[in-house]
């Protein structure tokens, strides 16, 4: 397989984890022309996921436009098989299997043959960012998040702003008609909506030590364990939704009383980050 086809194939791979239900072993997808470009049509899976779906966390990502990131994606990857002379293929249709080890993608021709066939090794699986041991992770502590955010929303309603001391790791939170609340606070990351960017704190050399090896911690990047790349990695892609799952995963485990969502001014983004003391 090119080595240019392999990152194309795992972002593939990613929103198909998204969209199919837990567990599954096998997928049949199908494609069709539409006005709008190529879209996803149809979505079948096979295994342990088809009946009785393994529990999966909510992503806070929309199925549709995950659906048509798919779609754009299976677009490029004819145009890329065209340009290396590898495959001749009209989106159609696309046969998925996938083992603990392994995954095979097939490109299917309308009578069924095979137009292409390649493999992601388990190498390429460890380091997706959707995997079943995210998936884990978040429905482990996902509860326990709601149920902190649910309690420290109400006392936040009044916030107007803020301010952010990274020396002390202090927080300020201008309140209406009251008296700013100062509390100490870790910066878990930062979204840039421009760039579709989600950055983790610990990959701020600037900011304190101290907090940043607290969040580094966690995130364990110089461990780089299979399936949590979404941890490890520095910074990727996703929507801010599914920053704000990852986000509320790593309070619990910090054992944090829940996030504050900072908006920066003139649109530079926005930091999430967590009160590690009751307002």
């Amino acid at each position: 397989m090119a080595e240019s086809l392999t990152p194309l194939l795992q972002t593939l791979h990613d929103s198909l984890m998204v969209l199919a239900p837990g567990g599954w072993t096998q997928l049949e997808l199908s494609f069709v022309q539409t006005p709008d470009g190529l879209r996803l049509s149809a979505l079948n899976a096979r295994g342990d996921g088809a009946k009785a779906p393994r529990p999966r966390p909510d992503l806070h990502i929309d199925p549709r436009l995950e659906a048509e990131r798919l779609s754009e994606g299976v677009l490029e990857l004819q145009q890329l098989l065209a340009q290396q002379k590898k495959a001749s293929w009209t989106p159609g249709a696309i046969s998925v299997t996938r083992t603990p080890d392994f995954a095979d993608y097939k490109l299917l021709k309308p009578d069924g043959g095979i137009a292409w066939f390649t493999r992601l090794q388990k190498e390429h699986l460890d380091s997706l960012l959707m995997t079943d041991a995210l998936f884990d992770l978040l429905e482990g502590t996902q509860r326990a998040f709601h149920d902190l955010q649910g309690r420290l929303e109400p006392r936040l309603r009044d916030t107007t702003g803020f301010s952010f001391d990274p020396q002390r790791a202090m927080l300020s939170l201008r309140q209406r008609d009251a008296a700013p609340l100062e509390l100490p606070a870790l910066v878990v990351g930062q979204y840039y909506p421009d760039a579709f960017t989600w950055t983790w704190g610990w990959a701020h050399e600037d900011a304190n030590p101290h907090t940043v090896e607290r969040v580094r911690r966690v995130c364990a990047p110089d461990v780089t364990q299979p399936g949590l790349s979404a941890l490890w990695r520095s910074q990727f892609h996703c929507d801010e939704g599914f920053a704000w799952t990852l986000a509320g995963s790593i309070v619990v485990s910090l054992g944090a009383r829940g996030l504050f969502r900072a908006e920066l001014p003139d649109g530079e983004g926005v930091v999430l980050f967590a009160l590690m003391a009751d307002p």
